[in-house]
């Protein structure tokens, strides 16, 4: 249910006030201010940053709101209809100095609130005056999002509206360059804080510890769906916000499809299962693969499958320092992976980094400290091949790991989560 606008001005207010046990991680007043001091640190006294909350475009009684991470991060607010200036150094706003106006609908604010030292909550009939007040003294506005592509799917061709918006804007404000804001946000996102590292190591830890659950728990009869909801009813009862991603759950064949998501089938003696999983903590996002016998243990044939792409992982991981290349990374990965004769069996890359999203961004392939990627090696070995012996095909095997690249070398964060062949065995022993 929405909150009227008395309710929403006052939990803008507490957003200021309240403890940390009131909040959602990572959204303290110091997170966020911590946030922003790095990003005004990227901008200097002739620019300024404007931005808009993601839009409520779902069925609010059925699917949650996701706003967008960098939105959040920068300002705490979880709730659409939002926009917000981030004004150049020095600019003065009534009494005082402000360094962020915050514009939402106009029953809900009527008049100018002040929420904080920097912070302004305004009538969002001011966002058009004050943006072009603000305008008439900068040289460069950044803004995010991007106005979305339309496909004309009639006339085959993409409407880019972005140009639209820019053309449009520069010559109502000669002067002015509009400049997306991504590579502020890359520069922002690619290179982990500590403190962001310690939520992305909680949301780590939540997601290992709904696969050792499910490791327990595993066995012939049950549904894919019953492992993933498992793996997240753990990570929820932890303060998981929700899951990073769609989580892939795929027994026997469905475990050659890198993306499977339909989690509906029933598990049968034999298979294997690609559990493909990660929680979201305080926005930060994990993604770890661990890949399991539905039995509890490993025929000879996929024991010899899962201990080269075991050993390929941890050969790529070994890798890992600041100065190489995620492309090195991929390059080596295909290099192990073709001396082991399974090159053919390769469907996707090994690596990416991961934070905000579990994709995330990065400015450049070159890895640099407080960087976090994955490796996820895997082989995939069709039911129709003619290579192998018929009892080793018609199942994937994917390992994947998150490793936080340090100032000589790396951490591997989900270290914690079994991965080893006998470790695996000896947990699926303690059945509950």
């Amino acid at each position: 249910m929405r909150f009227g606008g008395f309710f929403l001005v006052f939990w803008l207010m507490t957003l200021f006030v309240y403890g940390q046990d009131c909040e959602r991680p990572g959204s303290s007043k110091a997170d966020i201010l911590a946030r922003r001091t790095r990003l005004l640190s990227l901008m200097d006294s002739t620019s300024a940053l404007v931005m808009k909350a993601a839009d409520a475009d779902y069925d609010v009684d059925i699917d949650p709101y996701r706003q967008s991470p960098d939105f959040f991060n920068l300002t705490g607010i979880d709730e659409s209809g939002y926009k917000v200036i981030f004004t150049p150094k020095g600019y003065s706003f009534g009494s005082g100095i402000k360094h962020v106006l915050i514009f939402t609908y106009t029953e809900q604010i009527p008049e100018p609130l002040i929420l904080s030292a920097t912070d302004t909550l305004l009538n969002e009939k001011l966002f058009e005056p004050l943006l072009a007040e603000i305008a008439r003294g900068i040289k460069t506005l950044y803004y995010f999002p991007l106005p979305k592509l339309s496909n004309d799917w009639l006339n085959d061709k993409t409407v880019i509206s972005e140009r639209e918006t820019k053309k449009t804007f520069e010559l109502a404000h000669p002067g002015v360059k509009l400049k997306p804001a991504n590579k502020l946000f890359t520069a922002l996102r690619q290179i982990k804080t500590e403190r962001e590292i310690e939520l992305t190591t909680k949301a780590i830890s939540m997601t290992g510890n709904g696969i050792i659950a499910a490791m327990k728990q595993c066995k012939p009869g049950m549904f894919e769906y019953e492992l993933q909801a498992i793996i997240e009813y753990e990570a929820k009862r932890q303060g998981s916000q929700s899951m990073a991603f769609a989580s892939i759950i795929g027994s026997g064949t469905n475990s050659l499809i890198p993306h499977y998501d339909k989690n509906v089938c029933r598990m049968s003696k034999g298979d294997l299962v690609v559990m493909d999983v990660g929680a979201r903590y305080g926005e930060f996002c994990a993604d770890i693969t661990r890949t399991i016998p539905v039995s509890g243990k490993f025929t000879p044939e996929q024991t010899v499958i899962y201990q080269a792409v075991l050993n390929i992982q941890k050969s790529v991981i070994d890798r890992i320092r600041p100065g190489i290349t995620l492309s090195d990374l991929d390059k080596m990965t295909t290099q192990l992976t073709r001396k082991a004769g399974y090159l053919k069996y390769m469907l996707h890359g090994v690596t990416h980094p991961v934070g905000l999203i579990v994709h995330d961004v990065a400015a450049g392939d070159t890895l640099r400290q407080g960087m976090i990627i994955t490796v996820e090696p895997g082989i995939y070995i069709p039911v129709n091949d003619t290579v192998q012996p018929a009892a080793g095909r018609g199942f994937g095997v994917r390992i994947e790991d998150d490793i936080l690249v340090t100032a000589d070398g790396h951490e591997v964060l989900s270290k914690g989560i079994p991965k080893e062949i006998a470790e695996i065995a000896r947990l699926m022993r303690k059945k509950k």
